[in-house]
């Protein structure tokens, strides 16, 4: 029980959490899942523990955070502002029994504090990822982000790959940035 206790007040907790969902303004893309495997790839690219809190902006279904949790039982927040895919999130986190170690948060991406991430893996278009960068910058060091096709603008990557994803039969690129961020 008490290890239980634990591994919920280790997820930050939100101002807003008894709120009901609801528009906070549109979103600023149209949600694409990403493939599987992708996922997959991205989350062995940041070395994810299971002491480690992942972040997902954007989180649309939730597949980032609920196959972390699974696959390495590390704690992990989805955040997304559309109440469709809050929603979508909330019963795939239920479906998959993670509960005690995935919270989803409807929120507004630029207005959050990251600084408990240790890994956020990000699939956003460029313009949302140079939006983003000054809340990055203040990750504390050692903190991994790994984007998909998108990468960030003016940072040097530790590492860039592509990957043939099984599910489309693309070419997708993974970048993984370890802060401090390197500057060009």
């Amino acid at each position: 029980m008490l290890a239980a206790m634990l591994s919920i007040n280790a997820i930050p907790k939100d101002k807003n959490a008894d709120k009901a969902v609801q528009w906070i303004r549109n979103p600023d893309v149209v949600y694409v899942g990403t493939a599987y495997d992708l996922i997959s790839k991205m989350l062995q690219m940041a070395k994810v523990t299971k002491g480690d809190m992942v972040y997902d902006l954007g989180c649309g279904d939730g597949r980032m955070v609920v196959l972390a949790a699974q696959k390495y039982g590390c704690h992990a927040v989805g955040y997304d502002i559309d109440p469709v895919r809050v929603d979508e999130s909330l019963k795939n986190v239920a479906r998959n029994h993670v509960e005690n170690l995935v919270k989803i948060v409807q929120a507004d991406i630029f207005t959050l504090d990251l600084s408990q991430a240790d890994v956020l893996p990000m699939y956003l278009l460029p313009e949302m990822n140079r939006k983003l960068l000054p809340q990055l910058e203040k990750l504390k060091p050692g903190s991994r982000i790994v984007t998909h096709d998108y990468g960030l603008d003016g940072i040097v990557a530790d590492k860039t790959i592509t990957v043939i994803s099984n599910e489309d039969n693309a070419s997708h690129t993974l970048s993984l940035y370890t802060t401090p961020l390197k500057k060009q």
